[in-house]
């Protein structure tokens, strides 16, 4: 599978990145990035990173490198309200991805992350964080819409996927950990989580288009325990040829 990633340098698209470095069944890791990756990551031969100098422009160079992708993570975000980077820069990525997807003839998922206080209602009060709120609502309308009102672009082989998880968390055990306030006030979710249920939509799809953070945790927690527990079999399988 190969997949293309945003937001490669942030608290969450660099967790979604390293996993997909060890996820065997990734072949092809695109990284669009403002800038360079340490050399650690850019000697990794199955990833590419693409540095861009502006998110809103695609050069044919740049195209030709996205060709026979599967799946795009945009996990570039901000608590800003920032109608360029929420709106514009995804936009522009799939109006050039369509066409690629349109001559490839296969399905190709576009996961979104978004947030939990993400509002849709352009016009509902809100008394606070108002407008990052709405600009974030915005955007997930716009993707959706794109998968539906540009089949002509895409050939009806977009499928929009939106994620909204709530106050995300460092993995369990790291340092400045915030679990107790996010479980007792808003929600939470584990960043490992929320990287790991967002490959598996990629991979896989979902039933719904949009997942909330229950959903999230759910998945991605199932998710982490199938692969810790194929590790698990396998050290014993290595233990029991030592006998």
């Amino acid at each position: 599978m190969k997949v293309i990633l945003t937001g490669v340098t942030g608290f969450i698209g660099s967790e979604v990145l390293s996993q997909c470095r060890r996820d065997p069944t990734i072949t092809s890791i695109i990284a669009l990035s403002r800038r360079p990756l340490p050399q650690s990551i850019q000697k990794d031969p199955k990833v590419e990173v693409i540095v861009m100098e502006d998110f809103t422009v695609y050069p044919s160079s740049v195209i030709e490198r996205l060709e026979g992708a599967d799946v795009c993570i945009w996990a570039m975000g901000t608590t800003e309200a920032r109608q360029d980077l929420e709106i514009d820069y995804p936009l522009a990525f799939c109006n050039a991805m369509a066409p690629v997807v349109a001559r490839q003839g296969k399905t190709f998922r576009y996961i979104h992350t978004s947030g939990r206080l993400a509002e849709r209602d352009q016009e509902r009060c809100l008394l606070f964080l108002s407008e990052g709120r709405r600009i974030k609502g915005k955007a997930e309308l716009e993707m959706m819409d794109f998968e539906v009102n540009e089949r002509k672009l895409h050939g009806g082989h977009w499928k929009t996927f939106i994620v909204k998880p709530s106050m995300v968390l460092p993995r369990k055990g790291d340092k400045g950990d915030l679990r107790w306030l996010g479980s007792v006030f808003i929600g939470s979710v584990d960043v490992d989580e929320l990287a790991a249920a967002m490959i598996d939509i990629g991979r896989n799809g979902s039933e719904e288009q949009v997942s909330h953070n229950a959903e999230v945790v759910m998945r991605g927690r199932a998710v982490l325990d199938r692969i810790l527990y194929g590790e698990e079999r396998e050290r014993e399988k290595a233990s029991w040829s030592l006998w």
